[in-house]
């Protein structure tokens, strides 16, 4: 997978998880929620409040996955081994975000550890293509 396409499927999937948010919350709090100016709080579900977390955990990797993404395109960085990855970062976040809806405890951190552990490894690669 290329860093280009890395970006976008990134891009994608934070896109999903929002519009699923919003989605969640028009369906529980009804379509004149999102056009009141004085909304309550909200209870949420567990559902709610577990699709809430998993877009804010996207956000959040975005600081750290996302400019490395983009340091790999601007350096050029090419090889077998980072598109590789790219692709571990990406399926690691889909499948984090999947697992994270489901609830399942402690089986989300799969998906976690995967797209965590490939951004170490391209920050690795990066590095050691700087030190050359």
């Amino acid at each position: 997978m290329t860093f280009t396409t890395a970006l976008v499927a990134f891009a994608i999937i934070t896109l999903l998880a929002v519009g699923l948010e919003i989605m969640f919350t028009y369906a529980t709090q009804g379509f004149g929620f999102g056009f009141s100016s004085n909304r309550p709080a909200v209870q949420k579900s567990p559902l709610g409040l577990r699709i809430q977390r998993a877009y804010q955990n996207q956000v959040e990797s975005a600081a750290y996955i996302v400019p490395l993404l983009i340091a790999g395109q601007m350096t050029g960085l090419t090889g077998t081994t980072a598109e590789w990855v790219t692709l571990i970062i990406i399926a690691g976040r889909a499948a984090f975000m999947v697992l994270y809806y489901t609830g399942i405890p402690f089986l989300r951190i799969l998906g976690f550890v995967g797209g965590s552990m490939g951004s170490m490894v391209l920050a690795y690669l990066l590095l050691s293509m700087a030190a050359v």
